[in-house]
């Protein structure tokens, strides 16, 4: 194996390795020799297929699958003989992959994590939150519980959509005449407000009448989330079958007993109360973390691995397509809309690159360690609070070491917050146990 080193910036490394042919040839011996040993050909006994027929039927799958493994093996002997270690796995570009002629050469680009020192933030102070929770607060949160359990009762001597109605409709779009692609729904129940329908279909089926198709045109812009209807205009034809008007459940003692252990309003009300008083104490807790690492971010300016942006840019583009596929937007558009502000989009990827690296090097600066036992602990109350099938599916991922290994970073980043917002709020942190001290070894990677 020959290897070049290139330098490119301060972080970033090309490694240009090139196999001799003994190492290739080796791997194809090591590959046909095992297929020979698993395939049966018609006129020779198990085991017994001679080499230049397995070339012929199996040729380009053996070498596509060596090509795979020589490039991951090797990548990984060179980075180890050279004491390199990439903060996110390399980029891979092959540059000369033909094995009958027993050459092979790629390359691996990567960034390493920057060696921080982070200064000035011991004397940082943080005042405690303090949340307030109005009485409004509780009355909103009350009603919206009575709607999640409210009933549609169908309305008799009304005919003409109002707002608010419930409906159940048949709708399609039409361009020039002919139907739009994956706009056409028969029997959707839906409630005309404003926002909720997509595309503005509350506009469309507001006033129309029981029974009697309609047709309304309706604009979009070139931008819009939906490529099938944007920048057109377009005719919406929908009929109306019924309308629905939505009764809530009486606001009183016996409500209250059929959401749990509550013997009256009162109980669930300053049950409620507490509930939001939790999420609002969090909330404000999670700001005044982030700005107390926004002021240590401040005092200490890092230079960002390029690799790490981008990767950070798709995890966040992930988590926005994800949760717009949850609020009901389909995949495709979902998607798009998850990339469509991408300098937006890889400014809080560099935020939250940057604050993952400062973190990490202040837990190694103080020696904050997270035990097996510790992760153990949170795997089992992970899968605990997951129902159903999905509590298999959550305990088969942490079964994986590689996920166990995120969780434990992301337990050792929770672990440096809260010493730092201790310290910051002028409480006394918990001492770190001897053991840790003398196991620390250094930092470990923000990836």
């Amino acid at each position: 194996m020959n290897v070049n080193i290139e330098t490119p910036s301060a972080l970033r490394r090309k490694l240009t390795i090139e196999l001799e042919a003994r190492e290739i040839n080796s791997e194809l011996d090591r590959s046909y020799n095992e297929l020979r040993r698993s395939v049966q050909l018609r006129g020779f006994r198990p085991g017994h297929a001679p080499r230049p027929l397995l070339e012929r039927f199996f040729g380009d799958q053996v070498r596509g699958d060596v090509i795979q493994k020589l490039i991951k093996e090797y990548t990984g002997k060179a980075l180890e003989e050279h004491a390199l270690t990439p903060i996110v796995q390399p980029e891979i570009v092959t540059e000369e992959s033909d094995l009958k002629k027993a050459q092979l050469r790629f390359s691996a680009i990567f960034d390493l994590k920057p060696e921080i020192v982070v200064k000035d933030y011991q004397d940082l102070k943080v005042q405690q939150p303090t949340v307030a929770v109005a009485e409004d607060e509780v009355a909103l949160a009350l009603e919206r519980l009575r709607e999640r359990h409210g009933t549609l009762k169908k309305v008799e001597g009304r005919s003409i959509v109002a707002d608010g109605d419930f409906i159940v409709a048949s709708f399609e779009a039409f361009d020039d005449g002919k139907p739009v692609t994956e706009t056409k729904f028969e029997d959707r129940i839906v409630r005309v407000n404003p926002g909720e329908p997509a595309h503005g279909l509350d506009e469309i089926l507001r006033g129309a009448a029981t029974g009697v198709e309609i047709r309304r045109e309706r604009s979009y812009p070139a931008d819009y989330f939906e490529k099938e209807v944007a920048g057109k205009t377009v005719e919406w034809r929908a009929t109306v079958k019924d309308i629905y008007e939505r009764v809530l459940p009486a606001l009183d003692d016996e409500f209250a007993k059929d959401q749990g252990e509550f013997q009256n309003l009162d109980e669930l009300r300053a049950a409620i109360r507490k509930d939001l008083e939790a999420h609002a104490h969090q909330q404000a807790e999670q700001r005044a973390r982030q700005g107390l690492i926004d002021l240590i971010i401040e005092r200490n300016p890092i230079e960002l691995p390029e690799s790490l942006v981008a990767r950070e840019q798709r995890t966040l583009e992930a988590e926005t397509a994800n949760a717009l596929e949850a609020a009901g937007i389909p995949h495709e558009a979902a998607h798009q809309r998850a990339t469509e502000n991408p300098d937006e989009t890889k400014g809080r990827a560099e935020k939250r690159a940057r604050s993952a690296l400062i973190v990490d090097a202040i837990a190694g600066q103080e020696n904050v360690e997270v035990s097996d036992d510790e992760v153990a602990e949170r795997v089992g109350a992970i899968v605990t609070r997951s129902a159903g099938k999905q509590r298999e599916q959550v305990a088969e991922f942490y079964r994986s070491e590689e996920n166990r290994e995120a969780l434990k970073q992301v337990m050792r980043r929770e672990k440096t917050l809260d010493l730092l917002m201790q310290r910051a709020q002028g409480e006394t942190p918990a001492q770190v146990p001897p053991s840790a001290e003398a196991s620390a070894a250094g930092e470990p990677d923000a990836s």
